[in-house]
């Protein structure tokens, strides 16, 4: 799927409206929500890249002052949506950093052409961000997301929990034990299943810079 959205409104008609087109070109919509408490309870648990909100919605925080709080608390990019645009609306509007702000009712065409916008935008400062592993794999701290070359690598939860453990680790060893905390919470688990996992990793990562060291656990030959 591609970046994630949470869509903030009261009137649920608009609601779908903007949900069935979201979805229609690939975006993926994390949840619809009528208010900013939903919001920010929906935010702590998943993750979200574009915010598409109403600036009247149910509730004593309006839409501005929820996507300030989302924007703050984890960069997302923001649309605004109102049937209103009189100096006051938009003067409130003007204190928050929003790629487009939509006047009810709006075409389906402009709504897209924002969400474009921010993905070449997103993409260009994904680039930017990326830290590379070697000629072949980077690596997008953002997102945490790992490359080959351009493309993006499908990877479990425990897979990319143990290649961020060993980024994070900037060279030094990590062992055993640690990614047994970490990727198993503690849980009991043999040595053939923290095998098993290295196993597949560098079958979907050929020439990753990982090295077993013995007794001991693992590290990245590469540091940041």
């Amino acid at each position: 799927m591609g970046m994630k959205v949470l869509i903030i409104e009261d009137d649920s008609i608009v609601a779908m409206h903007i949900k069935e087109t979201v979805e229609r070109h690939n975006y993926e919509v994390v949840g619809v929500v009528k208010s900013a408490q939903r919001a920010l309870s929906l935010a702590e648990k998943r993750t979200v890249d574009i915010v598409i909100s109403d600036i009247n919605i149910e509730g004593e925080t309006d839409g501005i002052a929820c996507c300030k709080i989302l924007q703050n608390a984890y960069d997302v990019s923001v649309i605004l949506v109102s049937a209103y645009n009189d100096m006051t609306t938009l003067q409130n509007a003007s204190s928050l950093d929003f790629t487009g702000y939509l006047i009810k009712p709006f075409r389906e065409d402009e709504l897209l052409t924002l969400l474009n916008l921010i993905r070449l935008r997103e993409k260009r400062k994904e680039h930017h961000q990326r830290k590379q592993i070697n000629e072949v794999f980077s690596y997008c701290p953002r997102h945490q997301t790992f490359y080959r070359y351009d493309e993006a690598v499908e990877l479990t939860l425990k897979e990319k929990t143990f290649l961020v453990t060993l980024i994070r680790a900037n060279g030094a060893i990590v062992s055993y034990e640690h990614f047994m905390d970490t990727i198993w919470d503690g849980e009991e688990v043999s040595d053939v299943a923290r095998r098993q996992l290295v196993f597949r990793l560098k079958q979907k990562l050929p020439c990753f810079p990982l090295k077993l060291v013995k007794g001991i656990g693992y590290k990245l030959e590469k540091k940041f």
